[in-house]
């Protein structure tokens, strides 16, 4: 049996923390993992407000964002593991600047190099680019962990930022469903909340319909898989002449819910629901009624819902590292299996 010690470090779409998680994995015939210590570490604000608006920067700000972020990332987790100098490797996805796979770019800030060299750690980090090269979308990453750590379900929702899932059925199939947490917490901010905490305040509005018609007719909806966000399609969104605050959020959690059940039509069994909006328990109702009986829809205990990527990427960069594919063609729609990422070690 091979055994690894790797940390994942994932920021979302979101931007609401770094989330981080240290793993002991076990390989024999199968994977096992045993989560050590997880925590979301607060992204200083000027650094949050600097990621926020990364696509408009010049390209020599951006360049020094990079730096700016990778260093605030190497000090923080150099904090967090406390000198331990056990880890295999560190997988960061990093901050998502561009995603336009159709052109071969997908690029994510963060500096793996850096935090590699200041902690003399192994870091990999540009978990897309290469399946991109390969004609695939680069998303989503997550459904290989999924499939390695967590088997028996017949998908697998990820409800963060941006919505995705992943379908196991005659090999995996996985793609972006629709923008989530970004469009939900923009409304609850309207209402001087961080975010719909359980869905009380979109359970107080009424859908409006006619906004609903209008979400649904935008492109990105009318496109089959696979297909991936990028933050644009939140921006397309937030555009339209939406409701009040309250009924927007009823009225997204309703095509939310649809667009959801859409995906795995025709399909029985278990839906495992993680990320922040498995917390939503308005949400994941109403999925779970959208879905009817044919999909039972689980949601874990709350370590994973809250660290599940942040896991799969502790995975991803140790698969990286011992040159096993990380990123399937079945998923992205690439030419071919791709062992994905950039591997930094210390000079």
């Amino acid at each position: 049996m091979d055994q690894y010690t790797a940390v994942g470090v994932m920021s979302g779409s979101s931007l609401d923390g770094l989330d981080v998680c240290l793993v002991k994995f076990n390989k024999s015939d199968h994977w096992e993992y045993e989560i050590e210590a997880a925590e979301t570490l607060n992204i200083p604000k000027h650094i949050e407000g600097q990621l926020r608006n990364a696509p408009a920067l010049s390209t020599l700000d951006l360049l020094q964002l990079d730096v700016t972020y990778g260093a605030w990332i190497a000090q923080a987790l150099g904090s967090w593991l406390s000198g331990r100098s056990d880890i295999d490797v560190i997988g960061i996805h990093g901050h998502t600047v561009f995603h336009e796979p159709d052109h071969k770019i997908s690029l994510q800030i963060g500096n793996g190099n850096l935090v590699c060299q200041q902690l003399g750690l192994p870091v990999v980090d540009n978990f897309r680019a290469t399946d991109c090269y390969h004609g695939g979308q680069g998303a989503p990453l997550v459904p290989v962990g999924e499939a390695l750590l967590l088997p028996g379900y017949v998908a697998y929702l990820n409800l963060g930022g941006i919505a995705n899932i992943s379908i196991h059925h005659n090999g995996i199939t996985a793609w972006d469903v629709a923008p989530c947490n970004q469009v939900l917490n923009h409304f609850a901010h309207a209402l001087g909340k961080p975010y719909d905490a359980g869905g009380e305040l979109a359970r107080t509005g009424k859908i409006a319909h006619a906004w609903k018609s209008q979400i649904e007719a935008l492109a990105y909806f009318q496109q089959a898989p696979p297909k991936s966000l990028a933050n644009q399609w939140t921006a397309n969104i937030l555009e339209l002449d939406a409701p009040q605050a309250e009924d927007a959020l009823r009225t997204y959690v309703d095509f939310l819910a649809q667009e959801i059940a859409k995906t795995v039509s025709g399909h029985t069994g278990k839906l495992l629901v993680t990320g922040g909006g498995a917390l939503n328990s308005f949400l994941v109702s109403e999925i779970q009624k959208a879905c009817a009986d044919s999909i039972i829809v689980e949601t874990p205990e709350q370590e994973l819902v809250e660290y599940k990527e942040a896991l799969v990427f502790a995975l991803l960069g140790t698969l990286k590292k011992i040159g096993l594919p990380n990123v399937y063609a079945s998923v992205t729609g690439a030419k071919k299996d791709t062992v994905s990422g950039t591997l930094h070690l210390p000079g």
